[in-house]
């Protein structure tokens, strides 16, 4: 059984911040400024009353992939060191080592979810080959899938569907990312698709993005239970839309649309409450859309945010999960 607290936060993964005084207090993490120049997990409060660094020394180095039931997924930057940890408990685990290929140059996009059937954290490795045409498009193909179940404690590889598409002009990892987990399935986010991994029955399905979306203005996010993306019209309207299945239909339904003074670049994803966690040349907000209201969240200015991720605390201790040792 899982327990919760009531408290959503935030994870934000930082790159080169260059922290002032007036956003830290000095018994959150004493050694930020050594830290953050790599890469540093910063938990936003959802009030944005403060900022705090959850991840435990051993786990600085890593990006985080995804958070879960109060189990956050890390990895470095070849998925060789994976880990679940618990920032709560200071509890984690380290992953069995898969080495890979030799023989071809490859990426490796890491996603984590939580199967509800099962009940059961899984991590899927998704091993792409890379080539290049002389045209120097480059082309991405999935060449090897690994899923790991805690509760069996190891990795198998899965068969490579058909369905798969070979990704055109990738430039760097992650071609997928992890993304919103409803009832049970998985879904990541492309370029230019959705790719659905169902965490139990181990199935694929590719959803391309409509044409009338046309800039994509947000993370595939989960709005109220539904997946969903921000996206600029031809008539340069930013509207919320989401993704429904209905009788093996795919059915794209506009929510609605914000207002025109919206200025906000890109949007991270939905926080509850009606409010969006997004992104301004100023630096990271919480938008309100029922009362149109920006809200500065209190990062230095200077950072540079690659993602946010909604997080929320919970007491579980998996089996096999050990007391991290900090350095």
């Amino acid at each position: 059984m899982i327990s919760s607290t009531a408290s959503q936060y935030l994870p934000v993964q930082l790159v080169g911040a260059d922290p002032t005084p007036e956003y830290l207090e000095s018994n959150h993490h004493p050694d930020l400024h050594q830290t953050i120049n790599t890469f540093a997990a910063t938990i936003i409060y959802s009030d944005s009353s403060s900022v705090n660094l959850p991840l435990l020394s051993p786990f600085h180095h890593m990006d985080i992939v995804a958070s879960c039931n109060g189990i956050v997924c890390v990895s470095n930057g070849d998925a060789y060191d994976i880990s679940l940890l618990n920032p709560l408990t200071i509890m984690s685990k380290q992953l069995p080592h898969l080495d890979p290929p030799d023989d071809v140059p490859t990426a490796i996009d890491v996603v984590f979810g939580f199967d509800s059937a099962s009940l059961d954290y899984k991590v899927l490795r998704i091993v792409y080959q890379r080539e290049e045409d002389i045209n120097n498009y480059k082309f991405v193909g999935v060449i090897a899938l690994h899923l790991y179940s805690l509760n069996q404690d190891s990795w198998r590889e899965i068969q490579v569907p058909d369905v798969l598409p070979t990704f055109v002009n990738y430039p760097c990892c992650p071609v997928l990312r992890s993304g919103p987990v409803l009832d049970g399935v998985l879904y990541l986010e492309g370029l230019n698709e959705i790719v659905t991994f169902d965490l139990h029955n181990e199935l694929f399905q590719v959803f391309p993005f409509p044409s009338f979306i046309q800039t994509r203005k947000s993370n595939v996010f989960d709005f109220q239970g539904s997946v969903s993306v921000l996206a600029c019209g031809g008539d340069n309207e930013i509207s919320l839309w989401t993704m429904e299945s209905v009788s093996g239909q795919t059915l794209w339904n506009k929510i609605f649309t914000f207002n025109h003074g919206l200025e906000i670049d890109w949007v991270f994803l939905y926080l509850g409450a009606k409010q969006f966690v997004g992104n301004t040349e100023f630096g990271p907000v919480l938008y309100d859309y029922g009362r149109k209201v920006t809200t500065y969240i209190g990062l230095p200015s200077q950072s540079f945010l690659t993602r946010f991720l909604l997080h929320t605390e919970s007491l579980l201790s998996p089996e096999g999960f050990e007391r991290v040792q900090e350095s």
